[in-house]
């Protein structure tokens, strides 16, 4: 092949990726653009078990709350009380406070107890030991995003842990800043490294994210959920003055916007530039979502009732020594569009799917 040949062959082979690119550009956006419909969209479908072990009476559980402070920790245990009584057993709600330190006691706590099973919402890492000493006593324990990914979790101990898939939540999230920037979005996401689930849920914003040309990670912060009061108003104005704005920012709590928004209110921001997505679907975000102008525009939300009885369920077939039901809660994406369906005009994900009433049939209580 002569020189002018290969020289021809070599620009039709670039002018190729040259319409390549838009195109594939192009595809991202519009999938971001489906994905946030169809995560926007009611929940009415049953996806939980269709059979399980019959409840007995006078068990005693203790549920060994991360952070009472933490509206989803608080909703989880609340729920997880009101199934258990309706079940006929006694649950005891113990405070980790926020902290490893505090989560360890707590552990402790419910193990002096000698209860018949442990619900946590602690981070499973941080509790390795008394989480053996649990088992080995014939405790079984049931994590609530105690782990990076929902199910079974043999080398950490728990029977099962509950959650909605973070990667979905994550990709959830960056299909959102995609769709909503056309594709162009600077972004800063944030993350609590002391939690498996949340480093999980960043990581797949920063995944989904690279496959969008012309979207940029500016920063990748990770500082600890605990610290959130006393971090987040100084780190959230740094980055509006670092980065200039428009710019995205991303968590994986509602719980750390909460101290956002009134740095950024202090500052002046303009909060059509600085667009905050959350996680959880507290009533904070709710109501920051539904008032419109407060910086927060989207929050990935959590089923906290549908949660708490899941978390009953899951023990009861610990008890019963059957295998876990497999069940994962699906994301749902609260924006100003639906914020006041499913529940929300309480402020809080309600599924419409009957959960309550399911789960109180398949255990044989009413």
């Amino acid at each position: 092949m002569n020189l002018a040949r290969v020289s021809f062959v070599l620009l039709l082979a670039g002018t190729a990726f040259a319409f390549a690119l838009p195109s594939l550009a192009a595809d991202v956006l519009s999938d971001a653009k489906q994905n946030v419909e169809k995560l926007g969209a009611e929940k009415t479908a049953w996806s939980g078990p269709e059979s399980g072990p019959k409840i007995e009476k006078g068990r005693h559980v203790a549920y060994v709350s991360a952070n009472e402070q933490n509206d989803a920790e608080r909703e989880w245990g609340k729920a997880i009380v009101e199934a258990a009584e309706k079940a006929g057993w006694k649950i005891t709600v113990i405070d980790g406070r926020g902290s490893p330190v505090s989560w360890l006691a707590g552990m402790n706590q419910a193990i002096s107890l000698k209860v018949d099973g442990i619900i946590t919402s602690a981070d499973a890492r941080s509790l390795a030991d008394p989480i053996k000493q649990a088992n080995a006593q014939g405790i079984p324990v049931v994590g609530i995003h105690s782990a990076g990914t929902p199910g079974p979790q043999p080398d950490l101990g728990l029977f099962t842990n509950i959650q909605q898939d973070p990667k979905a939540i994550g990709q959830a999230q960056a299909d959102w800043v995609i769709a909503n920037s056309g594709g162009k979005a600077r972004v800063v996401i944030t993350t609590s490294g002391e939690y498996a689930i949340a480093m999980v849920k960043a990581t797949a914003v920063k995944d989904r994210l690279a496959s969008c040309d012309g979207c940029e990670v500016v920063e990748f912060s990770n500082t600890p959920l605990a610290e959130a009061a006393q971090r987040q108003p100084q780190l959230v104005a740094s980055w509006v003055q670092k980065y200039g704005t428009p710019l995205y920012i991303t968590a994986i709590a509602d719980y750390t916007l909460d101290y956002q928004v009134p740095s950024l209110k202090a500052g002046g921001a303009d909060p059509s530039k600085v667009i905050l997505i959350g996680s959880d679907g507290t009533k904070s975000a709710y109501g920051r979502i539904r008032a419109g102008k407060q910086f927060q525009a989207v929050t990935v939300a959590e089923p906290n009732a549908y949660v708490g009885y899941q978390a009953v369920d899951e023990m009861n077939r610990a008890l019963h020594k059957e295998k876990p039901s497999g069940t994962v809660p699906l994301p749902y994406l609260v924006t100003a569009k639906n914020v006041d369906a499913q529940g929300g005009d309480k402020n809080t994900y309600v599924p419409d799917n009957d959960f309550a009433n399911r789960y109180l049939k398949l255990w044989g209580v009413q």
